[in-house]
């Protein structure tokens, strides 16, 4: 099956009236474009009408690439109704992949209830990190989902890491929600420094804006934390075993795509690791 791009028009935006549209903007001397390419394109030969791929390649519209604020490739961007509803940038593997589909998928997932989540994922959007977490504590229980107990327990952290762990712990199909798992662990790991264990590495200045971030993070100040491990990852990503990188993945972890802050820096986090 054809993805490349033909008419946009049709293609993207009347498609995307009756299906979601995946748009994958690419180009052929893109490296991770060809990483990620062939496994948009597996799922997507998966998913039948579920949903549709288009591949851009923006040396060849440069022109849809600015319309879409693609600032760096490969960049995938979900389109239904007409509006983006999700995005991302870099090549992923498979099961992250795989995940993004399944939560931005409209009245996609396993679902408890669509219009239930629908709400968090509003409040997310307005950074009403608080009320989306008590909204959904009125919901889940033992019997919810794993997409449920997936959410709630990623909206208990950073400050209820015991809490949070009970909540994955009861997740049954753990290799669909592994980002989540490695979220809950780094922070477990940031908490551990937090309270003073020792950090890989001797670059001061770096060790200097992990820590403040660490501190950063759990006075829930999430953009001071985001900028000084962005700032941390640009000065020497090899400290602490990658620490800045998997602390900004954490954060945006818990933020969930939807958040202000997420939409804000993941760009600029992406950007840093190349």
């Amino acid at each position: 099956m054809g993805f490349e791009l033909q008419d946009f028009k049709k293609d993207v935006v009347e498609a995307s009236n009756s299906v979601p549209v995946v748009i994958d903007f690419w180009a052929e001397w893109c490296g991770p474009c060809r990483q990620l390419t062939p496994v948009l394109e597996k799922l997507a030969n998966e998913a039948g009408d579920r949903w549709k791929l288009v591949k851009i390649n923006t040396d060849r519209n440069p022109d849809l690439a600015v319309q879409f604020n693609v600032r760096g490739i490969p960049s995938v961007k979900m389109v239904y109704q007409r509006q983006v509803i999700a995005e991302f940038t870099g090549a992923q593997p498979e099961h992250q992949v795989r995940q993004w589909l399944k939560q931005h998928l409209p009245e996609g997932g396993e679902d408890d209830s669509g219009e239930g989540l629908n709400k968090i994922k509003m409040l997310l959007g307005e950074g009403k990190r608080d009320e989306a977490r008590y909204f959904i504590s009125e919901q889940v229980d033992e019997d919810s989902s794993d997409q449920l107990k997936a959410w709630y327990a990623m909206l208990l952290l950073p400050g209820h890491i015991e809490k949070s762990e009970k909540w994955i712990d009861q997740i049954e199909e753990r290799s669909d929600y592994s980002i989540q798992i490695e979220a809950l662990e780094t922070i477990k790991h940031l908490k551990s420094i937090e309270e003073g264990a020792a950090i890989e590495g001797n670059n001061e200045e770096a060790l200097n804006a992990y820590r403040r971030g660490v501190g950063a993070l759990f006075e829930e100040k999430f953009e001071d934390a985001i900028q000084q491990f962005i700032q941390t990852l640009q000065i020497d990503r090899e400290l602490d075993d990658d620490g800045a990188r998997k602390a900004c993945v954490a954060c945006f972890t818990m933020l969930s795509e939807h958040h202000p802050l997420t939409v804000q820096y993941r760009r600029q986090f992406s950007m840093s690791l190349y």
